[in-house]
């Protein structure tokens, strides 16, 4: 197993950092492994990194990669990122994937944010499978919880003495403001609200939905995803901790083998 870092081009002056996992021997589908974004990128590091290496220990290319503006990648600093950069930078990964694999076939694992690109941005993908890791079903939803959280540190920062550092994004839905040290832009906020994966329709490939929650038993909001994903989705529910939103490390061995799993 060698593991190769570089860098590829991505559309609009982007340049796009990662990391190729190649087994000795390629027996199975190349990977592309999208993390989430901002801390849950962070936090979901080391144990996306572990997950690559498994999957390739089990004979699968893998590539995971940083989005642009964040981690090693770069990005034109003359314009602001959309949400829409990011499914431009998904479809990067996957060409440069197919590129060194040598083949037009692969797979999208994504973790939260990118289980939802990779759902949403399927059809011009084209994978043979995706399993979709606890991925985020309400842009609207989730946004609103960057919004508050956005607001709380603001003033507690604000209370020591500082001025909010999210001034901008105090006027309702759609404004930019600042995300935990972030910069969002109003169209990227706006992109991000607009997701809505119980609006996609039916799957053009194989989803494998992965739960990842306290308890080992479906939520509502996982079964009507796997519902209006149609035939082709099955869903599994997987007792873990929130790994993308912790400082200390968490144990995520089991997740290997469910992906894996996922993969055949």
């Amino acid at each position: 197993m060698t593991e190769t870092p570089g860098y590829f081009p991505a559309p609009g002056g982007a340049t796009l950092y990662g990391v190729l996992h190649a087994p000795d021997v390629a027996s199975a589908v190349p990977v592309l492994l999208a993390p989430s974004l901002f801390e849950e990128r962070k936090s979901a590091y080391a144990a996306l990194a572990r997950l690559a290496r498994a999957l390739c220990a089990a004979g699968h290319p893998v590539l995971r990669f940083d989005y642009r503006a964040s981690g090693e990648s770069s990005f034109d600093p003359r314009r602001e990122r959309t949400f829409e950069d990011l499914g431009a930078d998904l479809n990067a990964a996957a060409g440069a994937l197919r590129k060194a694999s040598g083949g037009g076939k692969l797979a999208l694992v994504g973790l939260r944010w990118g289980a939802s690109l990779a759902l949403k941005h399927a059809a011009a993908l084209k994978p043979e499978r995706i399993v979709a890791l606890a991925p985020v079903v309400s842009g609207k939803t989730e946004e609103r919880r960057w919004r508050l959280r956005s607001k709380i540190r603001a003033e507690l920062t604000a209370g020591e003495g500082a001025a909010p550092l999210n001034k901008g994004g105090e006027g309702g839905a759609g404004g930019g403001y600042d995300f935990d040290g972030y910069a969002l832009s109003a169209e990227f906020v706006a992109g991000a609200q607009a997701l809505d994966l119980l609006a996609l329709g039916p799957a053009p490939c194989r989803v494998g939905l992965v739960q990842l929650a306290v308890k080992a038993e479906p939520t509502a909001e996982s079964r009507k995803l796997a519902e209006a994903l149609g035939p082709k989705a099955t869903l599994q529910a997987l007792a873990m901790e929130a790994f993308w939103d912790r400082i200390d490390d968490v144990d995520t061995a089991p997740l290997h083998a469910t992906v894996l799993e996922h993969l055949r």
